[in-house]
C-alpha cells in the first residue's frame, strides 16, 4: 500500500497555494519581483546545504507544478531567469561539494560513492549519454548557432539529477527488506516524503486546471490578467475549442495521468467484486477522477491517445494476468472514474447557474477535437513532417547535433502574425522522436529506446516477483509517455526526463529505491 499521509499531503497544497499566490505577485508587480525570486532562491539554498534531499524534493515539486519552469522567474527588463535553472544549479552544486569532501575523508567508503557505484543501470545512460555528447560536438563542428545550441541542450542536462537522486536515495540500509518498502509495512520516511509530494503536486494540478476552467467558462473579470500570467509564466495556456469551450492545457497534466495509473494499478491489485461501492472505496474514486478531468480539460489529443494506448494494454495484461472477471471489474471502475471526471467539469463549468449548455458545448468540443482535421496546429504539425523527415535523411546515422534548424510553411497565427507567408525556421519540433533522430542520429535514439525498454522490462519483471502495483503502475506511466512522445515532446524535455529519472531509481530496488 501507499504510505500517504493526508496531513502532509494539506500542508504541501498549502504550500503550493502559496507558492501560486507569489508566483502571481511576483508577476503582476515589478518591484515584488526579484524580492519573490531571492527569497526562492535563499530558501533553496539554506535548505539544500541543511539537506540534500530537501534540495532534490524542491526541484521534484517544481518540477511538478511548474510546466516550463517560470511559474517563478527573475524580470530582467524583458528576458526572464528561471527558479528552475537555478534549483538545479543549487542542487548540483551542493552535491558535488559534499560529494567531494566525502572522497577527500573517506575515499572509497564515501556513502554518496557507495551509492553511485552500486546503481546497476549506468551502462544504459552511460551509452544514452555518450550520444548526447557526441550531439553537442557534431552541433559545435557543424557551426550551429551557439544560442541556439544551448537552448536546445540545456534541457538534456536535466538528466544530470540522476546523480544527486541516487547518492540520496540509495537503498544502503541492510536492515530494511527491499519488498516491504513500497508495501506500507516499512515504509523509507524518504520514498513517503516523494510519493506524498507527487500526489499533493498532481491533485494541485488537478485542482488549478479546474479553478482555470471556472475562471474562463464564466468570464470572470480576472480572466484576461489570468490568460496573461499563464503565458508569462509559461505554465499553460487556453484557447478556444471550435464549440466555444475554453481548453484549458498545462504541460504538467502528464503528472495526473501518472498518478492516475498508479491508482488504476493499486485498484487491479485489491479491488473486490464484494466491496466494489463500499464507502471506503470512495476516496480514491473521487480523486482518480479529478486526475481524469485535468486530461480531459486539457482536450491534449496526444494525452488522449496516450492514456487510450496504456489502458488498452493495462486491460490486456490484466486479463493474462488474472481472469477476465477480473479485468471487467477493474475496467468497471475506470469507466466509473470517466463518468465521475464528467460529472466535475460540468459541476465546475455549470454552477451557480446550472447552465445544460455547458455540458453541450464541452462535448461538442470533445468530437470537434477528435475529429478536426483542418485545425491549425494539426495542419501545421503535419507541414512540418515531410521536411523534418528530409532532414533527418541528411545525416541519419550521428544527426545534426543541437540547434539543427528546418523551415517549414506553419499555419499557426502566431506564426503567421509575425510573417503573413507562414515561413518557419526552428529547432524544436512537436515531433519528438523525430527530434531526438535529427540532432542525435538513429544511434542516440536506439540508445534511448533501449534505455526505455530496459527500465519496462525491469518493472514488468519487478512486478511479477514482487505483486506491487507500484511497478506495474511506474511501468504504464513509461508506456503513456513513449506515445505522447511520437507527437508532443517530453523525452527530451525536464518534464518526461524526470519521469525517466523517477523511474529508473525507482525500479532497480536491489540497489536504490
Amino acid at each position: 500500500m501507499l504510505a500517504i499521509n493526508y496531513r502532509k499531503i494539506s500542508i504541501i497544497l498549502g504550500l503550493f497555494l502559496l507558492t501560486e499566490i507569489l508566483s502571481y505577485i511576483g508577476f503582476a508587480s515589478s518591484i515584488a519581483n526579484p524580492f519573490i525570486f531571492g527569497f526562492f532562491i535563499l530558501t533553496a539554498l539554506f535548505v539544500t546545504v541543511y539537506k540534500l534531499e530537501y534540495g532534490i524534493l524542491l526541484v521534484a515539486a517544481e518540477l511538478l507544478i511548474s510546466s516550463f519552469g517560470y511559474l517563478i522567474y527573475l524580470d530582467l527588463n524583458g528576458s526572464r531567469l528561471s527558479l528552475r535553472i537555478i534549483l538545479w544549479l543549487i542542487v548540483m552544486a551542493v552535491f558535488f561539494f559534499q560529494f567531494l569532501g566525502q572522497l577527500i575523508k573517506e575515499k572509497n567508503q564515501s556513502v554518496y560513492w557507495k551509492n553511485l557505484k552500486d546503481f546497476v543501470a549506468w551502462k544504459w545512460f552511460f551509452l544514452l549519454a555518450f550520444f548526447i555528447l557526441i550531439g553537442l560536438i557534431n552541433a559545435i563542428f557543424r557551426g550551429n548557432d551557439l544560442m541556439t545550441v544551448f537552448a536546445d541542450f540545456n534541457a538534456w542536462l536535466y538528466f544530470l539529477m540522476l546523480l544527486p537522486v541516487i547518492a540520496v536515495y540509495s537503498h544502503s540500509e541492510k536492515s530494511i527488506v527491499t519488498g516491504q518498502i513500497l508495501s506500507g509495512k516499512q515504509s523509507s520516511a524518504k520514498l513517503e516524503l516523494l510519493l506524498n509530494i507527487f500526489f499533493a503536486a498532481s491533485l494541485w494540478l488537478s485542482l488549478k486546471t479546474l479553478f482555470l476552467l471556472f475562471v474562463f467558462t464564466h468570464n470572470l473579470s480576472i480572466g484576461p490578467e489570468i490568460y496573461t500570467w499563464l503565458r508569462r509564466t509559461l505554465v499553460g495556456e487556453m484557447t478556444p475549442t471550435a464549440s466555444g469551450w475554453p481548453r484549458v492545457f498545462l504541460q504538467g497534466q502528464i503528472y495526473p495521468v501518472v498518478a492516475f495509473l498508479i491508482i488504476f494499478w493499486r485498484r487491479a491489485q485489491d479491488l473486490q467484486w464484494k466491496e466494489f461501492f463500499k464507502i471506503n472505496n470512495w476516496p480514491l474514486f473521487v480523486v482518480s477522477s479529478l486526475f481524469l478531468s485535468s486530461v480531459l480539460i486539457s482536450f491534449s489529443r496526444s494525452f488522449w491517445l496516450g492514456l487510450a494506448a496504456v489502458m488498452s494494454l493495462s486491460f490486456i495484461l490484466l486479463w493474462s494476468l488474472n481472469s477476465f472477471k477480473k479485468m471487467m471489474l477493474v475496467a468497471g471502475w475506470a469507466a466509473l472514474s470517466f463518468l465521475g471526471s464528467f460529472l466535475i467539469i460540468y459541476l465546475v463549468a455549470a454552477w451557480p447557474y446550472w447552465n445544460v449548455n455547458g455540458a453541450s458545448n464541452f462535448s461538442s468540443g470533445l468530437v470537434s477535437r477528435v475529429t478536426a482535421s483542418g485545425e491549425a496546429a494539426l495542419v501545421s504539425r503535419w507541414s512540418l513532417l515531410p521536411v523534418l523527415s528530409q532532414a533527418i535523411l541528411k545525416e541519419p546515422l550521428f544527426g545534426q547535433g543541437y540547434g539543427a534548424t528546418v523551415t517549414y510553411f506553419s499555419s499557426d497565427p502566431r506564426v503567421l502574425e509575425n510573417n503573413s507567408s507562414g515561413q518557419y525556421t526552428t529547432y524544436a519540433f512537436e515531433w519528438g522522436y523525430l527530434d531526438i533522430w535529427l540532432k542525435l542520429g538513429l544511434v542516440g535514439l536506439l540508445a534511448y529506446l533501449i534505455l526505455l525498454w530496459q527500465i519496462l522490462s525491469a518493472a514488468w519483471q519487478q512486478g511479477l516477483k514482487q505483486n506491487n502495483y507500484l511497478w506495474f503502475g511506474i511501468g504504464a506511466a513509461l508506456v503513456f509517455l513513449a506515445v505522447i512522445n511520437f507527437f508532443t515532446p517530453y523525452l527530451n524535455h525536464p518534464l518526461g526526463i524526470g519521469v525517466v529519472i523517477a523511474g529508473s531509481c525507482l525500479i532497480w530496488l536491489n540497489k536504490v529505491y
